[in-house]
């Protein structure tokens, strides 16, 4: 047998033990898969790899320490790689070691500066931390990346809405509905849009009935009056708001302008 047949008849032996080796983890004999996969190692398998289905039965077996050992071992043999650090950050993260998932996520991008994978888990370590901007700033890395995919816009509108400014979550939401190609997403983004336009007509109308210098203001510019106090609308929440503002100088109520003294 020629050298190279050799190699490739071990090679085939390899993915097959590896192959052996994921059936028997399904079937819950982690025991068993993971001595299939020292077989592999010496059958001539890429240990990197193997190092990686290590990690995944030993997390499987809620074994994290011994999860996070493999993957270091991979990351030694290849340090160039990126994909063992990403599932480290990972497990990171999912151990609540939200530092140590962001280092992890950083280094990948240090490697792979236009990896799409590992920012996500990057966004989602800095809203565990409460680092609104930090998510922001990779939000906008992403979509440079990916422009038309709706779950960076819409990630992007919940952390602006979570910092109150609706005006920029409403653009955001709006463009997941232009994209419109995830229909669960786009029905979420025009719900979440509806919710804001409500929040704030009822805040807008507290403030006509109550303040006659903002009652006045709206009756002479209506966009410029909510600029003004921070309010942004979506479309149909302005045309909502019109109507309502309508029905409202139809009854007994005081809009004439009332001057403070």
């Amino acid at each position: 047998m020629r050298p190279t047949e050799r190699f490739a008849g071990q090679e085939n032996d390899a993915r097959g033990l590896l192959r052996q080796a994921q059936e028997l983890a399904q079937q819950g004999d982690y025991t068993t898969a993971l001595a299939m996969i020292q077989r592999a190692i010496q059958s001539g398998a890429d240990e990197y790899t193997c190092y990686l289905h290590i990690a995944a039965l030993e997390w499987q077996r809620h074994r994290t320490d011994a999860a996070m050992l493999a993957l270091q071992h991979a990351i030694d043999l290849q340090p160039h790689r990126t994909d063992a650090r990403e599932k480290m950050a990972e497990l990171y993260l999912e151990a609540g070691e939200v530092d140590a998932a962001i280092e992890q996520a950083s280094q990948v991008l240090r490697r792979d500066p236009d990896n799409v994978t590992v920012r996500p888990l990057l966004v989602a370590a800095h809203l565990e931390k409460g680092d609104w901007e930090s998510a922001l700033r990779v939000l906008d890395e992403l979509i440079a990346l990916a422009p038309n995919e709706p779950i960076y816009h819409f990630n992007q509108a919940q952390v602006f809405q979570e910092l109150g400014q609706w005006g920029l979550a409403l653009i955001a939401y709006d463009r997941v509905v232009e994209i419109g190609v995830d229909r669960e997403l786009t029905a979420r983004a025009l719900e979440a849009m509806a919710m804001l336009d409500r929040i704030q007509i009822d805040h807008i109308l507290t403030l006509v009935l109550e303040d006659p210098q903002f009652r006045q203001e709206i009756q002479q510019d209506i966009e410029e009056a909510l600029i003004d106090r921070q309010f942004a609308l979506s479309r149909p929440g302005m045309a909502a708001l019109r109507i309502i503002l309508h029905q409202l100088q139809d009854k007994d109520l005081p809009w004439k302008p009332v001057l403070y003294h």
